[in-house]
């Protein structure tokens, strides 16, 4: 299931994707954050149930990135408010 990016936190290499059901997860890395607000993303293997690292194919850009998905099932207030103190 692929899910759109909702807000984006450079400085601490954060991300918040909604799935089409409205729940939120959040994303972290400690590399560079390329994605932007809009794009389609998606898990390469697996699913947005459970936390751990993964491979994260941003079918916008084209390109994939290695995060770790940090909370899953989440609301959008929940996930943004998250993704500020990771």
């Amino acid at each position: 299931m692929n899910g759109t990016i909702v807000a984006v936190n450079r400085q601490l290499g954060a991300l918040v994707a909604e799935t089409p059901d409205h729940k939120c997860v959040v994303l972290g890395t400690l590399g560079r954050v390329t994605a932007e607000v809009g794009d389609v993303v998606g898990v390469v293997d697996g699913d947005w149930s459970e936390v751990g690292s993964k491979v994260i194919d941003n079918v916008t850009q084209g390109t994939k990135m290695q995060m770790t998905l940090q909370a899953v099932d989440i609301t959008r207030t929940d996930a943004i408010g998250r993704m500020t103190v990771l």
